[in-house]
């Protein structure tokens, strides 16, 4: 019995949603290929996107055409300030582009598929040096917790 409470204790944590860097090993900028950092994250409801940039960048939400067209006009939300955190919260495509001047035509644009499943949240990494600090964080402390009950049942 403490066992399976356990293991159902670990499930629920692992859906806990994840914190997607948008970086590779500096932060958002020109000159970088977004689609590949992109490839091989999942992106679901509930995870957060962060934006670490410096003063000359900014982040846009933008609808495809813009996103195609590197037309930072209409953007949908428009956030600056050198840390931008955005959460993820309906299904589907999402573009965004820094609206500096030649920067959306350097690379400076992202385009994610948002899912509707929560769970698969903890395949997503965040880049850098040590991953999604989240997903190790919970994984941790689903140990802990998962041996102490075992210990105690």
């Amino acid at each position: 019995m403490a066992m399976a409470m356990a293991a159902l204790l670990l499930l629920v944590l692992l859906a806990v949603p994840a914190v997607h860097s948008v970086q590779t090993n500096i932060p958002w900028n020109e000159g970088i290929n977004y689609t590949t950092w992109a490839a091989d994250k999942t992106f679901a409801v509930g995870d957060t996107l962060l934006f670490v940039y410096t003063t000359n960048h900014a982040v846009d939400i933008v609808d495809e055409s813009d996103y195609t067209s590197c037309n930072y006009g209409n953007a949908l939300h428009s956030y600056s300030g050198g840390r931008t955190t955005i959460t993820l919260t309906t299904p589907g495509s999402m573009y965004f582009l820094c609206p500096t001047i030649g920067h959306c035509q350097a690379g400076m644009k992202l385009s994610i598929t948002v899912t509707a499943a929560a769970a698969s949240s903890s395949s997503g990494s965040s880049g850098g040096m040590f991953g999604n600090m989240n997903t190790w964080v919970v994984i941790g402390f689903s140990v802990v917790v998962a041996g102490l009950v075992g210990f105690m049942g």
